[in-house]
């Protein structure tokens, strides 16, 4: 292993943590998306709390069930930078019995 540094491996190294740190510029769909998944998140807590205050049934669990499919199917795709199909979500929320933002395109 090389003691002394190099020049060309320092610039690589800062180049890539750069790269790894630079914030994501979000496309203004992919922003609603990101404001719906929130939404989601939000109403699963209040769920969660419905629960842990012993309110607990199957339909609840389900309904859990339902928002954390559909949170993590937006969170995934968003994560991996892939573009979701506005009819695609539209469909997956209608059948999670969620609301789509008015300002999302499709």
């Amino acid at each position: 292993m090389d003691t002394i540094p190099n020049g060309n491996a320092e610039q690589k190294f800062q180049e890539l943590l750069a790269k790894l740190t630079a914030t994501p510029a979000w496309s203004e769909k992919q922003q609603i998306e990101l404001e719906m998944a929130r939404d989601i998140s939000v109403e699963m807590l209040r769920l969660a709390e419905q629960i842990r205050d012993g309110s607990v049934d199957i339909e609840t669990c389900l309904m859990m069930l339902k928002y954390a499919k559909v949170l993590d199917f937006v969170m995934t795709t968003l994560a991996s930078r892939r573009d979701i199909k506005p009819q695609t979500l539209r469909v997956i929320f209608k059948l999670a019995g969620l609301k789509v933002d008015e300002a999302y395109p499709g």
